[in-house]
C-alpha cells in the first residue's frame, strides 16, 4: 500500500474525519438528551422526599430512634406515571416514599401498609427476613422470619446495610381497602447515602424490571444517612 494514501490524524484528511467522528458523537449524545429530558418525568411531577414519613425521636436512654411509616399502593393515583405501583407517604397528602434522611447509629422502626397483591417471589433467597433486629419482621402481628414466597408482594432491600424484608401481599379477594401490615426494626451506621430498593420484578418490559422498578419515588429509593 502506498503511504502516501493513508489518512491518519497528523494529516489534513485524517483531522477530518477525526472531526466528523466527534461532531456525530456530540450529535447523537446531544439528541439523545433532549430526548431524555422531554419525556422525563419526575416522580409525582414535583419533589421526591418523601415529606412526613419520618419521625425522630430519643429514647430514655439517650439512644437515637426514627419511624417510617409508608404505604405501597398498586398505583400512586397522582403525577403524571399515576399507574404505577410505589411506595408511599401515609400522609393527608401523598408524596413518593422512597427519599428520605435517618439519624446515624439509630434504631429505625419501619411500618408499612401493603395494598399490593401477592406476585410469587423468583428468587426464595429473599423470603428471608435479612438484617433487622432480633432476624424477624412482624406480618399483621404475627413474628416470621421466612416468608412463603406465593405470599410475598415486594422487598424492602437495603443492601449496604444488609437489610432485606419481604412484604406480603394481600389474597386476589381483597377489598380495595384491604391491606397487609409489615413492622421490623433495623439499625442505621455511619453517615452517608445508602440505595433501598424492591427486587421483587414489579414492574414491565426488561423482564418485570421496567417502569417503576428503575425509578426514583415508586419501587427504587435513596435513604441519607446523618
Amino acid at each position: 500500500m502506498d503511504d502516501e494514501n493513508v489518512k491518519t490524524a497528523d494529516t489534513p484528511g485524517g483531522r477530518g474525519l477525526v472531526l466528523s467522528i466527534v461532531a456525530t458523537v456530540i450529535v447523537v449524545a446531544a439528541t439523545a438528551l433532549y430526548i431524555w429530558r422531554i419525556t422525563y418525568k419526575p416522580a409525582y411531577g414535583a419533589t421526591q422526599s418523601a415529606q412526613g414519613a419520618v419521625a425522630v425521636s430519643t429514647l430514655a436512654n439517650g439512644q437515637k430512634a426514627a419511624t417510617v411509616n409508608l404505604n405501597i399502593l398498586p398505583a400512586v393515583g397522582v403525577g403524571p406515571n399515576a399507574p404505577w405501583l410505589g411506595y408511599q407517604t401515609r400522609t393527608a397528602s401523598p408524596h413518593p416514599g422512597t427519599i428520605f434522611t435517618l439519624p446515624a447509629h439509630a434504631l429505625v422502626t419501619v411500618i408499612i401498609h401493603n395494598f399490593d397483591g401477592q406476585t410469587a417471589l423468583r428468587n426464595t433467597f429473599f423470603t428471608l427476613v435479612q438484617g433487622t433486629v432480633g432476624g424477624t419482621e412482624s406480618v399483621n402481628g404475627k413474628p416470621i422470619k421466612v416468608m412463603d414466597p406465593n405470599l410475598t408482594s415486594h422487598t424492602f432491600t437495603i443492601a449496604d446495610l444488609g437489610v432485606s424484608v419481604p412484604m406480603a401481599g394481600v389474597p386476589s379477594n381483597a377489598k380495595p381497602t384491604d391491606y397487609e401490615t409489615m413492622k421490623f426494626t433495623f439499625r442505621t451506621g455511619a453517615p452517608g447515602h445508602y440505595r433501598w430498593q424492591c427486587i421483587v420484578p414489579c414492574g414491565w418490559g426488561l423482564y418485570g424490571n421496567g417502569g417503576p422498578m428503575q425509578e426514583m419515588g415508586y419501587m427504587d429509593g435513596m435513604i441519607t444517612v446523618a
